[in-house]
């Protein structure tokens, strides 16, 4: 299914923590350019910074430093839709071309750059079937197909153990790359377990495994066992919409649905349907859900609203902090809708429960 997902390149640099300073320049050499305004859009730790430089025959220069090695996007005024992303890390980088576009400026001076290109190159194939798989589904959902977007669910499940393969043997390849941890930290920080991620973190070298990404995704591998199938689930304890302390341990007893969500997530508010019909199907067996909201404090009415409309009659929380909210950490949920289930002692026993197999497996365990 279609999800909303955190931006994780700009997550990582986000979560960088304080180190050595690292400087960086970035020179460019464009022919049939001579003149104009080109920006440098850096993603730091506190919020994206953009730099200009003014081309003059045909040559630009940038230089600063970074906390971390972070995505930059290079435009040129006034040109449109046409950018380059490229990674800055300690040293000189140089970008070349011939004109625009600006996409086809190629990259040279830097490893970070040159892994990342090996990374795009071995993913071209998956990325290709995913951009077939996006316009069907939009299609799909156009025409309220549900039984083609049902099967899509699956393609899409199937595209994504593809790309993370392939991921698995960019890590291998490139043990030494700080690229590799980036590529973890992209590709496998939502809907994916401990033992998806632990064997590819214990492959990367250990100066690696000290860099902010590297301990980003020790975090994430920490995090995953957590919530692990088989571990008990922590409390989570937030305000309901009249500000009333509500906490998951209270529902202990009932199979528990966790449903994290948000007003405004298209894909959530598709999901509400089978939820609220696996609920009705199942309450008076001893199963009930709790809501945790991923909306902010400006977005309460239509959180408020959204209960109502979609007939989210079961218990509903938030901390009104959005993707901020304490369980997105805490149970590494960097992408909504993500459910967990719990049986009657609160231990897990699935999680990411979608359309049609929510009501399968509450029919196993609740016929």
């Amino acid at each position: 299914m279609k999800k909303i997902l955190l931006a994780f390149s700009v997550l990582a640099t986000l979560q960088a923590g304080a180190q050595n300073k690292l400087a960086y320049t970035l020179n460019g050499k464009i022919a049939n350019l001579n003149t104009g305004l080109v920006y440098l859009t850096v993603y730091g730790e506190d919020a994206a910074k953009r730099d200009s430089a003014n081309i003059k025959e045909g040559s630009f220069s940038f230089s600063g430093t970074i906390s971390k090695e972070s995505m930059g996007i290079l435009t040129v005024k006034d040109v449109k839709q046409d950018y380059l992303r490229l990674y800055l890390e300690a040293g000189t980088i140089t970008v070349n071309g011939k004109g625009l576009p600006v996409k086809d400026w190629t990259i040279s001076g830097s490893a970070l750059n040159a892994a990342d290109k090996d990374l795009k190159d071995l993913l071209k194939p998956v990325d290709d079937k995913y951009t077939a798989f996006y316009k069907a589904y939009n299609y799909a959902d156009s025409t309220k197909n549900t039984a083609a977007m049902d099967s899509l669910d699956e393609v899409e499940n199937t595209l994504m153990q593809e790309k993370r393969w392939l991921v698995g043997q960019f890590v291998k390849k490139h043990r030494g790359s700080v690229r590799s941890p980036m590529a973890i930290e992209e590709n496998f920080a939502y809907y994916a377990e401990a033992t998806d991620v632990e064997p590819l973190y214990n492959l990367l070298e250990e100066k690696i495994k000290q860099s902010p990404s590297g301990i980003n995704v020790q975090k994430m591998v920490a995090a995953y066992k957590t919530v692990a199938i088989g571990q008990i689930i922590p409390d989570i304890k937030q305000k309901d919409t009249l500000d009333n302390d509500l906490s998951l341990s209270s529902l202990k007893g009932k199979y528990v649905l966790v449903d994290f969500w948000a007003s405004w997530c298209g894909p959530c508010r598709k999901e509400n349907p089978n939820i609220v019909k696996a609920y009705n199907a199942y309450k008076d067996k001893g199963f009930d859900i709790f809501g945790v909201s991923y909306d902010n404090e400006k977005g309460k009415a239509k959180w408020e609203k959204a209960i109502v409309s979609d007939g989210l009659v079961w218990k509903q929380v938030s901390d009104l902090k959005g993707w901020n909210n304490a369980t997105s950490d805490q149970f590494h949920i960097k992408a909504i809708p993500s459910n967990i289930l719990i049986d009657k002692d609160g231990r897990i026993i699935a999680k990411n429960l979608f359309g049609k197999k929510l009501v399968a497996k509450l029919a196993e365990i609740m016929p």
